[in-house]
């Protein structure tokens, strides 16, 4: 069975990814495997590609992203069209139909380039607006993002993150949720072993007892690699 000698655990979980060619297509296939959430076989796979590439800056490029999740039986569409610095995307999946569309692009705010995802999320009836800028020369990242609920015209889910580059390789990450009082500390590290990425997280809920904080905090570590 695929849990042969894997750890009875979903920590950590592995996560597989090969670049394979079909004819004149180059398709990149993702697998995920969680003991907890599917432990006798995958829990999703996921292909990726170009359909069509860019010949010039006045092409379109079209991209898509195909997943299945064994775990919940569930697939998702994603298709992508990119041109002239616009990005447009949409996504569908059987059962909810078409799940939400969006758009990218990036601007300029002062002297920075700030990077403008607004989406349409269709069942929820809600707006979701992402904004991403890289400051001190492209070694912190910034980002924000919150759904804007169209009926009862308030702003909800937001999320405000904040990543560090230390050094070649490893990346410090915090993202803070004022909607839930969680915060979450990560550090990436693709130097440790050869051919894999250790990533280390840590979910602290700040609404907890001051002096049970850290026995309130839930640590995973996951692994991943490609082959």
């Amino acid at each position: 069975m695929m849990h042969s000698g894997w750890p009875a655990t979903s920590d950590p979980w592995p996560a597989l990814c090969q670049s394979v060619s079909i004819g004149d297509f180059k398709t990149t296939v993702k697998a995920k495997y969680d003991y907890n959430a599917n432990r006798d076989f995958l829990k999703e796979v996921s292909i990726s590609g170009d359909l069509k590439q860019a010949d010039n800056a006045d092409d379109i490029a079209v991209g898509y992203e195909l997943t299945r999740d064994f775990a919940s039986r569930n697939t998702n569409v994603r298709l992508t069209a990119s041109s002239h610095g616009y990005s447009v995307s949409a996504e569908y999946d059987p059962e909810e139909q078409l799940r939400e569309v969006g758009v990218a692009r990036e601007v300029d705010v002062g002297d920075y380039k700030v990077d403008l995802q607004p989406t349409w999320l269709v069942k929820a009836k809600a707006a979701r607006v992402k904004l991403m800028s890289a400051i001190n020369d492209g070694k912190d990242r910034l980002s924000a993002q919150f759904d804007y609920d169209v009926d009862g015209q308030q702003a909800k889910d937001v999320e405000l993150s904040f990543a560090r580059t230390l050094e070649e390789g490893k990346v410090l990450s915090a993202s803070f949720k004022p909607d839930k009082s969680n915060l979450e500390v990560s550090l990436e590290d693709s130097t440790f072993e050869a051919g894999a990425t250790w990533t280390a997280t840590a979910n602290v809920p700040l609404d907890s007892d001051p002096s049970n904080i850290l026995d309130a905090a839930r640590v995973t570590l996951k692994r991943s690699w490609g082959w």
